[in-house]
């Protein structure tokens, strides 16, 4: 599995959580925000795009819906596959089923749909509901957060002095220019996403009304993580280090469920 990414991006750090969690081996290409000329070779120009065995899937959701369908297949075509660490799954396994083969770790505690002696476990409705209200709202109040001043939009694209493989001065370039750029254009980003008012206040009231969804159970798919489980964590893991990050923990209520994560 081959991740061509943004370090820092939501979209991008919810399917690392989806393959985290399922231990599915993957190698990860920082994308230059500026160029993009990691990936010119797709007709698709946004991340994340995932490729596996040759096979190109775009669109964070849809990447996820695919990789979990294949997960459960594996799964119930013989549960765990040979223990072989990581590579490109074609090292000779036998009569694999599912298209993950044997890339698939077996890893996670339960599968998409919550599962197994789960205490009320969402629905597939609540739990697709939750996956949108991420993609529809979540990800846009971060995203005015962490650009919300100056500072905080360098301390976001302060990632591409580690990451990447591209030399020093496109580095700097894509920090400069991208941080000075979407701090620009957030009081833009506000209208256009519809965030209104404090948008701190907005993001610990999102983070509330999860907690709220969660209830008494330890994740939305109750003994363990369902996708919406993942999705959340995977947005707000992008901004770990961050001042939005801190202050989203000490302002709302949802650092325990985070933690169990």
């Amino acid at each position: 599995v081959v991740l061509y990414q943004y370090e820092v991006c939501p979209f991008c750090c919810k399917v690392k959580a989806f393959l985290d969690y399922y231990k599915i081996p993957y190698r990860c290409v920082e994308v230059n925000p500026l160029t993009k000329a990691e990936i010119k070779w797709s007709d698709y120009k946004k991340v994340p795009v995932v490729v596996v065995d040759g096979e190109q899937l775009n669109d964070s959701s849809a990447i996820i819906s695919r990789l979990a369908a294949e997960v459960r297949a594996t799964q119930a075509a013989g549960g765990k596959q040979p223990s072989g660490s990581g590579g490109s799954g074609s090292s000779g396994a036998p009569a694999k089923k599912g298209w993950l083969g044997g890339l698939f770790g077996g890893g996670g505690g339960g599968s998409a749909g919550g599962g197994g002696g789960a205490p009320m476990p969402a629905t597939a409705a609540e739990e697709e509901m939750w996956r949108r209200w991420v993609d529809d709202w979540l990800v846009k109040v971060i995203t005015v957060n962490i650009y919300r001043n100056m500072h905080e939009s360098f301390q976001t694209f302060e990632y591409i002095s580690e990451a990447g493989n591209f030399g020093w001065v496109s580095r700097e370039a894509a920090r400069v220019v991208g941080a000075t750029l979407m701090w620009g254009i957030s009081g833009k980003l506000r209208k256009k996403y519809g965030v209104e008012g404090d948008v701190r206040e907005q993001l610990y009231k999102s983070a509330d009304d999860w907690v709220g969804a969660v209830g008494g159970r330890a994740f939305l798919g109750g003994d363990a993580p369902d996708l919406a489980d993942l999705a959340v964590f995977g947005v707000i893991r992008a901004v770990v280090g961050t001042d939005t990050f801190n202050d989203l923990m000490q302002n709302s209520q949802i650092g325990g469920w985070y933690s169990r994560m």
